[in-house]
């Protein structure tokens, strides 16, 4: 009889795929600029700030320790959640520092209490899955590192690779600075406005810049958001098992919501815009794509709501108690403030439950809790704004990759658009057509479904200046996953055929043409889907061939088949990266136009250090040239120097979303509501006087001035009115003399 192992080696086995993906994420952060000190410290606080105290009432709310990693990844939400609600208290008093009371006040009670130790030790008897399993969860969050990449190589940390990002990164940044120094949060690159929004990512990103010591800036675009990447597909995996009662369906969800897509059977691209941020030619819903980094509302949003359907679960099943149902409120009340979206998506699916059940208990329960949410979300975070968010049907299928890149959509012709939208939705069925499959639908399953059905629908149906429709279908994409692999079986079959749709799909693209189709013909659109389509009709005729024939098998060839389709799109998005990185080099890439000056970073932060953060300043730069025009997205000053400008630009504010809906034009072209005080701001700079300087700190309070000399025309006898303090690159910073 052979021996069983050490235990020694049974545990290092379990967490050898763990170990090996911190250190490759230590390297690949240290070769895009963060020091490993920096990636140490940062992985510290998130391990015992976060994740241990999170873990910790997790196991208390939820009924006791379970398997560590599903316990510690739950628990890292919970954190998270634990982590800003203090944070906003202690910042409210001043003293940001406090957000440590959480971590140290729930150790100690927790080792104090007898009855709460034994939340400290994981449960020796807790269902753990097959290593395998774990194997492949540990390539699921490799892949978002790898993926991140794409990022990585083009939002540098320094000038000059940092001067070309997107118009969101920097409007995040700013809001990060802002929670670092004030609570409550207003817009900071404009006097005036109220910060309507689900923010609760930028206090979490500002408790960890006091208490590392991290700058903002590589928090957003290098460390805070990976965590939450790669922890994601764990935590989906292990609500398909709660949901499916199975390991291996479980993996497949959790791979499909990362890498099943839009099938793409042409061989052209997309234009520079959707290519660059990984957009499939139709929406999808992809959650490995660009905005999962320059979004990190939608980011933190989708991690924290996967907790709320793992609750839920159990609140459904009746077998819940109070402890259940005070976490379901806590999980839900974060889901509120990091990305509201969800909200509406989940009342969706607990009205289609209650319709379908009769009127089931829990779920009614469950909707009054959500639906109190959407009321305190509307009238606290959003002011009864709807920021720009109103009916217009099939804008997403206009603004999307497709139809813009072919021109197609081009003047939104109606037939042209219903078009594009029937071809959308076949997309859809492709991706999640393993759906009808599904035999036995429990309550959580028809809420997945009330969810997807809600997401399709509002992406369809609604429109906003930013395109933000489509984070409806983003949200719901996981929950869509987990159903389309709830009936597979026959594993063998599914993947040879998914094998033989990519290599099929392949040969699709390369017999149709190279140049993108910009004659508004509806052929070069339309045939290479009737290919596709006929390769499944002829696989269905085939599967009849005697031999072959039994009840699924001809339905698993072609689910295989069409989940191969779809999987090439990701297959070519990897490529792509591979590709630009060794055309364009892998990191610390220059790219143009550039939309952040020379000196800005330097600058900021002197400002920053030599200032109070309830110091005003004043700036000459309010134009960013975005695609060859001059728009009012520029928030670079405010974001590099964590202080609140008298106006720098005016966009993604509520008064703009709201003009832009009203007037049509698009948010980053609304003229400044406040000329006056514009022309107050501007003055200073170009025709300095002492009654213009007397105005500006007088009237409207400003302290400093921060100047972007490639701007405007600066007047040469600005240093005469005001005290030259340092500069940078083309960026200046002057003092105005006190009274």
């Amino acid at each position: 009889m052979n021996a069983a192992p050490p235990r020694a080696v049974v545990v290092a086995g379990r967490f050898a795929g763990p170990a090996l993906l911190l250190v490759a994420t230590f390297a690949v952060l240290w070769f895009y600029r963060v020091p490993p000190l920096s990636t140490a410290i940062f992985v510290l606080y998130l391990a015992l700030g976060v994740t241990l105290p999170g873990t910790l009432w997790w196991r208390l709310l939820r009924g006791g320790p379970g398997w560590l990693v599903a316990d510690a990844a739950s628990g890292l939400v919970l954190g998270y959640i634990g982590e800003v609600f203090c944070y906003v208290l202690a910042r409210l008093i001043g003293a940001p520092l406090l957000v440590l009371v959480f971590p140290l006040a729930t150790v100690a009670l927790f080792a104090a209490v007898p009855t709460l130790r034994r939340h400290l030790r994981g449960a020796s008897d807790a269902e753990r899955p097959p290593a395998a399993w774990r194997w492949i969860m540990t390539g699921l969050a490799g892949l978002t590192l790898v993926w991140s990449i794409k990022f990585f190589r083009v939002y540098g940390l320094s000038y000059p690779s940092n001067a070309s990002p997107d118009t969101d990164s920097p409007f995040h940044l700013a809001l990060v600075g802002e929670a670092k120094h004030h609570m409550p949060m207003t817009i900071p690159w404009i006097q005036g406005e109220p910060l309507l929004y689900h923010w609760f990512v930028y206090p979490e990103l500002a408790a960890t810049s006091w208490v590392t010591g991290i700058e903002p800036n590589v928090l957003l675009l290098r460390l805070a958001l990976l965590p939450m990447l790669m922890a994601f597909p764990v935590l989906i995996a292990l609500l398909a098992r709660r949901v499916l009662g199975d390991w291996w369906k479980a993996a497949a969800a959790s791979a499909a919501t990362l890498l099943v897509l839009a099938p793409n059977p042409y061989q052209w691209q997309l234009n520079a815009f959707y290519r660059d941020l990984a957009f499939s030619g139709f929406d999808d819903g992809a959650y490995l794509r660009q905005t999962a980094w320059t979004g990190p509302t939608q980011t933190f949003g989708a991690l924290l709501f996967v907790p709320v359907m793992l609750v839920l679960v159990d609140l459904l099943q009746g077998r819940a108690g109070r402890r259940q149902w005070v976490l379901f409120a806590v999980l839900l009340a974060g889901v509120t403030g990091g990305k509201a979206t969800y909200l509406p998506l989940l009342a969706a699916g607990l009205a289609l439950l209650v319709l379908v059940r009769r009127w089931h208990r829990q779920a009614l329960l469950a909707l009054g809790f959500v639906v109190t949410a959407i009321v305190i979300a509307q009238l606290v975070l959003f002011g009864a704004s709807s920021q720009g968010t109103r009916l217009a049907p099939l804008t997403d299928v206009a603004t999307g990759g497709i139809g813009v890149t072919t021109g197609f959509s081009a003047g939104r012709v109606w037939w042209k658009l219903l078009l594009l939208a029937g071809l959308t939705l076949l997309c859809w069925a492709a991706m999640w057509s393993g759906v009808a499959l599904a035999r036995s639908w429990n309550a959580a399953m028809i809420v997945m479904a009330g969810i997807g059905i809600a997401g399709m629908a509002a992406t369809m149906l609604l429109g906003q200046d930013g395109d933000s429709q489509r984070y409806f279908l983003e949200s719901a994409r996981p929950y869509l996953c987990v159903l389309a692999v709830a009936g597979l079986a026959r594993w063998r079959v599914l993947l040879f055929s998914a094998a033989a749709g990519v290599v099929i799909i392949q040969v699709v693209q390369a017999v149709g043409r190279h140049d993108i189709p910009r004659n508004g013909s509806v052929v070069p659109l339309v045939v290479p889907y009737v290919l596709l389509g006929a390769v499944l009709a002829g696989s269905l005729l085939i599967s009849k061939y005697p031999p072959l024939r039994d009840r699924y098998f001809g339905h698993f060839m072609i689910l295989g088949l069409l989940a191969g389709f779809c999987v090439n799109t990701s297959v070519q998005h990897f490529v792509l990266i591979a590709q630009e990185s060794r055309q364009g080099g892998l990191r610390d890439v220059v790219r143009s136009p550039r939309y952040v000056s020379a000196g800005t970073l330097e600058a900021g932060r002197w400002l920053r250090d030599h200032s109070s953060a309830d110091d005003l300043v004043a700036t000459n730069a309010h134009c960013l040239t975005y695609q060859g025009r001059c728009s009012n997205l520029h928030f670079s000053m405010t974001a590099y120097s964590e202080r609140r400008m008298l106006v720098e630009g005016w966009g993604f504010t509520t008064t703009a979303h709201d003009r832009a809906a009203a007037t049509g034009e698009w948010v980053g072209a609304v003229p400044y509501w406040k000329p006056e005080v514009l022309a107050a701001n501007d003055a200073v700079f170009a025709d300095p006087s002492v009654a213009n300087v007397d105005v500006l700190r007088d009237r409207y309070r400003v302290r400093w001035l921060f100047v972007d000399e490639s701007q405007s025309s600066v007047s040469p006898r600005l240093a005469t009115f005001a005290k030259f303090r340092f500069r940078a690159g083309v960026c200046v910073v002057y003092e105005l003399p006190r009274p």
